[in-house]
């Protein structure tokens, strides 16, 4: 089921600073990495659902079908993620749900993403007023965390964060 381009997608993409080569994880249908791709940027879309990877590849995307980064090699200068972000059942909607507290999907790509983010780095992700971003700061205490954008709706709030190594700041 491709994700299509909805309120959050335009939100984060207005509220990012890509620099360098991007990896866009969970690319849907690849509005923003096609976006991206027209300002000149070497992009890489990776999605679990092979329709939508079948559709980034016609718009002479590199795309790369997996489960966050099962299937991912190198590293990238900005990595985007526009996750599943509220709380229910992955197995009933893939593109919204992100388990039962709504983060677990987040929580996964963290563990996983430093080893692909190239020094200096930078992580740009949209959490939900649903998520305990409290607890992830906690959680992954390695990567400093900087809201840089909030929208409202009738039931939950989205923000745009911006995430780095805080260990880069002091290099």
């Amino acid at each position: 089921m491709i994700y299509k381009p909805d309120e959050d997608t335009f939100f984060l993409l207005d509220n990012i600073i890509p620099k360098g080569k991007i990896l866009e994880m969970g690319a849907g249908s690849g509005y923003i990495s096609y976006q991206l791709k027209k300002m000149g940027f070497e992009v890489v879309a990776v999605d679990i659902d092979k329709e939508s990877i079948e559709k980034i590849s016609s718009l002479d995307i590199k795309a790369v079908l997996s489960n966050l980064f099962e299937n991912v090699s190198g590293k990238y200068d900005t990595i985007i993620f526009n996750p599943p972000y509220l709380p229910g059942n992955i197995e009933e909607d893939i593109t919204i749900f992100g388990g039962d507290k709504g983060q677990e999907v987040i929580e996964k790509f963290l563990e996983q993403v430093d080893d692909h983010l190239e020094k200096n780095g930078n992580i740009y992700i949209i959490f939900s007023s649903y998520n305990d971003i409290e607890h992830l700061k906690t959680r992954f205490y390695y990567f400093c965390f900087k809201r840089l954008n909030e929208k409202k709706f009738a039931f939950h709030s989205i923000f745009v964060y911006k995430l780095w190594r805080c260990e880069d700041e002091k290099s």
